[in-house]
């Protein structure tokens, strides 16, 4: 590896001295590094061998939706507060890069999820590496949702929201939704209903092969639910009754980069069981 992008969150990493004292490692082993203050600037012709994103857990996903499908990995170092997605944390940079530079890390392939909100499945996709939401626009109101995996009906969810969660997001909003938790590596999704007005709804996983179906409802026959869509956090649109919503696992992959030294099961108990 000769290319090297370091991502460095301004806020978090100040003036980027932590980027540029990385950069001074690398270049002293003949590299070549470009620092960039934001995930934007990677773009469709960008260039680089390995990514190395200075942050919290937003940073590395806005990062990540960046170089899905285009087999750059990513080495997260948490700059922010519990950076389950990052591997590294900030004390540890320098052996972080020795183990890198020794080549002694493994690569970690993630699925994404695609989703469209209308009928033509020819457009692009919105890439989610998280989750998607599809909830409620107004404070007080519920959502009725009828969802089908591949056009079999599962079942009609009267909600706050509907979660459509990758194993990588299954640590995030679907674990404070009570759904379950999977290991990374999985290739499976996770339906998860958000506050939902009955008891017997729960969690459902269901194979990353399958394609999702959500169909907004009638909640009240007087009005129209109208519903948002939300991807990684960012609204992406609105739907209202009976328009569609299609989720399926994304063409594109990306890469975490693996160093070995804390395990995804350790770093859940560290992570999770904090008071």
């Amino acid at each position: 590896m000769n290319r090297f992008c370091i991502v460095s969150h301004g806020e978090k990493d100040v003036n980027h001295e932590s980027a540029e004292e990385i950069k001074r490692y690398l270049e002293n082993y003949d590299k070549c590094v470009k620092i960039v203050g934001n995930s934007t600037e990677i773009t469709d012709s960008f260039q680089a061998d390995m990514v190395i994103v200075l942050g919290g857990d937003g940073t590395v996903i806005q990062a990540a939706k960046r170089l899905a499908g285009k087999q750059i990995p990513i080495l997260g170092v948490n700059f922010g507060t519990l950076g389950f997605l990052t591997e590294v944390e900030r004390p540890r940079i320098r052996q972080a890069l020795d183990a890198v530079m020794a080549g002694d890390y493994e690569l970690e392939q993630r699925m994404a999820l695609s989703c469209h909100l209308h009928s033509d499945r020819e457009e692009k996709g919105h890439i989610a590496v998280n989750e998607f939401i599809v909830g409620k626009r107004d404070f007080g109101h519920m959502i009725t949702a009828s969802v089908y995996v591949d056009d079999s009906f599962l079942d009609t969810y009267v909600a706050d929201a509907l979660l459509i969660s990758t194993p990588t997001g299954s640590t995030a909003y679907n674990l404070a939704a009570s759904g379950p938790v999977l290991a990374p590596g999985m290739e499976a999704m996770i339906i998860t209903p958000i506050c939902p007005h009955s008891l017997n709804k729960r969690s459902l996983v269901v194979s990353s092969q399958a394609q999702i179906r959500v169909v907004i409802g009638h909640t009240k026959a007087d009005y129209e639910d109208e519903a948002a869509v939300l991807g990684d956090g960012h609204l992406l649109g609105t739907v209202t009754t009976g328009d569609g919503i299609w989720i399926e696992k994304a063409r594109e992959t990306f890469d975490m980069v693996r160093l070995g030294e804390v395990s995804f099961f350790d770093k859940m108990r560290s992570k999770l069981n904090r008071d």
